[in-house]
């Protein structure tokens, strides 16, 4: 690569900066008319100015002088953008634009990322095959279920709005509902608009992080990140489990992390808030499992589904 385009990719372009100047490179740049009266060599052909498509004025572009030969211009520099009030709000809108293209492609290599650590580590997509038939087409509303279906539907096309607050559902209500058909379509939706999403039971999510401990090559610190960094985890069956200190201290720990990244969670669960307690309680300490009950309130919206089994229905 050559010493002017060394230069030239290390010297922010003027058109790129509204009227800013690189002071460590200012004393060196100069107007091919300048160049020429001073007698400084220049890379041909010397470019024709550009004019404001707003006012009509001429935008000279600067020669860069060589700091290593005397005399010489190594490279023409971008003319500085115009500064008449309609070329800055053009270039405002300009700025903008690029700044929201660039976020957006930031965010799509990060959940490209987060994809690929999820089928590295937990399989395809990070879903069970047992939700993947589960979506909003063809789960059967009718008065019963339709407030909790246009809310789960509502959350899954507002979703970025949701994550911003951390905000998550919680899905409660006896068996053969629809709360984890309901889970699983929010989750295919989001994974077919490309956003990373973790849906297991927390048997299977524990699962994975033993799993570990038999020297399966993964770390439990890469599963548990995971767990903790992921757009949406959803923990279908919350309190079919056996307890046990480390289970409960593990999932708390999930949680906790995710509620403090203000990253969502929807959590589905035959029991209410007495008997999840009951069941996640070990030998009668009711704290740990208290307290998961009472973040899962705080961090995520209830729907209530207290109806009876709809199951084959």
């Amino acid at each position: 690569m050559s010493i002017g385009a060394i230069l030239q990719n290390n010297i922010p372009a003027a058109n790129q900066t509204q009227g800013s100047k690189n002071s460590k490179y200012q004393m060196h740049q100069m107007s091919p008319q300048e160049a020429k009266t001073k007698g400084y060599d220049m890379p041909e052909p010397v470019p024709e100015p550009k004019t404001c498509q707003f006012c009509g004025e001429k935008l000279h572009y600067k020669g860069l002088a060589n700091p290593f030969k005397p005399k010489s211009i190594t490279v023409w520099l971008e003319p500085d953008r115009c500064q008449c009030d309609k070329a800055q709000a053009y270039w405002e809108k300009y700025d903008q634009e690029q700044e929201r293209i660039a976020k957006e492609k930031a965010e799509a290599e990060e959940r490209a990322k987060m994809q690929a650590r999820i089928d590295r580590l937990l399989g395809k997509s990070g879903i069970k095959k047992r939700f993947l038939t589960r979506t909003f087409e063809n789960f059967t509303v009718d008065k019963v279920n339709q407030k909790a279906y246009e809310t789960a539907k509502a959350y899954a096309e507002n979703f970025q709005g949701f994550k911003e607050k951390g905000e998550g559902l919680y899905f409660v209500g006896s068996f053969g509902t629809g709360k984890t058909h309901l889970a699983a379509a929010i989750s295919l939706y989001l994974i077919n608009k490309g956003i990373p999403v973790i849906c297991r039971t927390l048997i299977d999510l524990l699962g994975e992080i033993r799993r570990t401990y038999d020297n399966s090559g993964t770390s439990e610190y890469e599963v548990l990140s995971l767990y903790k960094e992921i757009d949406l985890l959803v923990v279908d069956d919350l309190g079919k489990e056996a307890p046990t200190e480390w289970a409960l201290a593990t999932f708390y720990a999930i949680l906790n992390e995710r509620y403090e990244a203000y990253l969502p969670t929807i959590i589905t669960t035959n029991y209410n808030d007495k008997e999840l307690i009951n069941r996640l309680s070990l030998k009668g300490d009711r704290i740990t499992a208290g307290s998961i009950v009472s973040r899962l309130h705080e961090v995520c919206y209830s729907v209530e589904m207290n109806w009876k089994d709809r199951r084959g229905i």
